[in-house]
């Protein structure tokens, strides 16, 4: 899911729902992704997979 920065101000509590739910919500700015959000769980994993 992608979300303009200047959207997402407005529907930050749905869109960490949407990231508690397992998807990835992209913020874009200007059309170019410039941040992630993405579940604890998920954060979690991926950072223990570098660690390895």
């Amino acid at each position: 899911m992608k979300v303009a920065t200047t959207e997402a101000k407005a529907r930050l509590p749905e869109l960490i729902r949407v990231a508690e739910q397992g998807q990835t919500v992209e913020l874009t700015r200007y059309g170019s992704t410039q941040a992630v959000i993405i579940s604890q769980e998920r954060y979690q994993r991926l950072t223990r997979d570098l660690m390895q």
